[in-house]
């Protein structure tokens, strides 16, 4: 009996409404693509891109704020684009935000994207993802041959627990009942606790995700365990990876374990990979944005130089047409 009730308290609790449409208008100047099932895809290129295009590729949680200002005013400056892309549920796009029956239109988005950039830079897309970004990078590059580099920092694979940034036991007691219960209810507040991060950049940022809106915050199991799946293929998705690799692992990282990093950075098939530790980054955008010059530098001596230039009147859309 008592086991009765603690299973009915922990599937009880309480889940968040499930909306499908950004509660924030998408900023001047961006274009949508439509993705499988009609759905309206946010994209967004700033910079000439002479050298080629830099995306910086994302997961779900992302923020009304710009990625990586200083590292974007960088690369612009060097000759780069910069390029950022919210698969469906995400950001300004639409679709279901924080659950999805079928994860594989997520992963689809991005490839389409990733079809959109090829289009547009010819040979000179590179890759740039931190934590999950960083992860979902390593998924678009195992099976293509043609990106010109890709940028990983801390990717989420072997995870520790960091204080603010991981589930307690009871967390995990009431998401093993919510997966058998109740899949798709939003029950897992992915921020819930930033202020007590104890690197104080880390804080920071999670603090400023936390008052933005158009962070989604809640999530269902059977998203979080859909994306744990290509967290778990991360040492096969090295083991083909043949692009020119930077990784950058932020010192201060309280959530990725180093032990995991450096197993999985030595299982790189590719022979151009460099590693480098952020000194005074965490594991959030600090780890970027303290190592600007060391990413640019590493970026240009990998471009093509400005022999071919970005095109901005081109649509560049395979298989989708762009919604101005």
């Amino acid at each position: 009996m008592r086991l009765w009730w603690l299973v009915v308290s922990f599937v009880g609790c309480a889940s968040a409404p499930l909306v499908t449409r950004p509660p924030l208008p998408a900023p001047a100047g961006a274009e949508f693509l439509v993705g499988k099932g009609d759905v309206r895809l946010y994209s967004q290129l700033d910079g000439e891109g002479a050298r080629g295009v830099v995306w910086f590729v994302m997961g779900a949680e992302v923020s009304s704020s710009p990625p990586y200002p200083k590292l974007s005013a960088a690369l612009h400056e060097a000759g780069f684009a910069t390029a950022v892309f919210h698969a469906r549920g995400a950001g300004y796009s639409d679709g279901p935000r924080g659950d999805l029956d079928d994860y594989g239109r997520f992963l689809g988005d991005l490839r389409q994207y990733r079809e959109v950039l090829r289009a547009r830079f010819p040979g000179q897309v590179f890759l740039l993802g931190q934590s999950a970004g960083a992860a979902l990078a390593l998924e678009l590059a195992a099976d293509d041959g043609e990106l010109a580099g890709v940028v990983l920092v801390n990717p989420a694979w072997k995870l520790v627990y960091g204080k603010g940034l991981g589930p307690t036991l009871g967390d995990y007691l009431s998401y093993a009942a919510n997966a058998v219960f109740r899949p798709a209810a939003l029950t897992v507040d992915m921020n819930r606790n930033p202020s007590a991060i104890e690197f104080p950049a880390d804080r920071a940022e999670g603090e400023a995700m936390q008052r933005d809106p158009l962070v989604v915050r809640y999530f269902s199991l059977r998203y979080l365990l859909a994306q744990a799946k290509v967290m778990e293929r991360c040492p096969a998705n090295a083991r083909q990876l043949r692009a020119p690799l930077l990784w950058i692992e932020g010192r201060h990282d309280a959530l990725v374990d180093p032990a995991g990093t450096a197993e999985l950075f030595a299982l790189a098939a590719t022979d151009d990979k460099v590693k480098w530790v952020a000194e005074e980054g965490g594991h959030g955008s600090s780890a970027v944005e303290t190592q600007v010059e060391v990413v640019v530098d590493w970026l240009v001596a990998r471009s093509v130089g400005p022999a071919a230039r970005f095109d901005s009147g081109a649509t560049g859309v395979v298989s989708a047409p762009v919604i101005r």
